[in-house]
């Protein structure tokens, strides 16, 4: 409430809030919405020792568990690249900007591997490929491209989804990711690190 006030939103919670909610409306490009010291900032910190807490338990474990990874051996035998799941690229955008006639470049949502790679499977630019994944399969445009390492290959983000006059342009990226491989922590899925295969066809 006192950061509020000193920037101009006096009194009691609701009618401060109401305040700010109002000048927010009628300020689109911006306003000052809280005036503090650097001081008041670390009087916030709510630990017993007032200090931020870096140390914690189930973080540390996951780092013990870097030295031993635990790996699948057919996993990787049966899917022996990385698939990068929603690598930004300069004509991808969120889902509201879709019209696929935007996109000047990539238009497909090209699968880019390493040229070592592309030679080893007989594939050039512009040639069709499956990719499989545990979870899905999908046929996509490849681009080979010397910013990939080998082993490593990438799908745009955003695209798989239905555009009324093209209908579905791309690879949805969700499709070839599972929900249980995920970070213990935050549970977000390892969208960069998808274990795949891919095929000619």
């Amino acid at each position: 409430p006192a950061s509020l006030a000193r920037a101009g939103f006096e009194g009691p919670p609701l009618v401060s809030a109401t305040k700010l909610f109002q000048a927010i409306c009628d300020s689109p490009s911006g306003l000052i919405f809280a005036v503090d010291e650097w001081e008041t900032t670390f009087e916030r910190i709510g630990t017993a020792k007032g200090k931020i807490q870096l140390d914690l338990d189930d973080m540390l474990e996951q780092l013990d568990n870097l030295s031993h990874p635990s790996t699948d051996p057919d996993s990787h035998e049966l899917y022996p690249f990385v698939l990068s799941a929603g690598e930004r690229r300069s004509f991808t955008a969120n889902t509201i900007l879709r019209n696929p006639a935007w996109r000047q470049k990539d238009n497909l949502g090209a699968l880019r591997m390493a040229i070592a790679d592309a030679q080893s499977l007989g594939l050039s630019s512009g040639d069709e490929a499956r990719v499989t994944t545990k979870r899905d399969s999908v046929v996509v445009t490849v681009e080979v491209s010397d910013t990939m390492q080998a082993g490593h290959v990438s799908l745009p983000n955003g695209l798989g989804v239905i555009y009324p006059e093209t209908g579905i342009t791309g690879a949805a990226l969700n499709e070839l990711t599972s929900a249980q491989d995920r970070d213990p922590l935050s549970h977000i899925p390892w969208h960069k690190h998808v274990r795949a295969r891919v095929e000619s066809i």
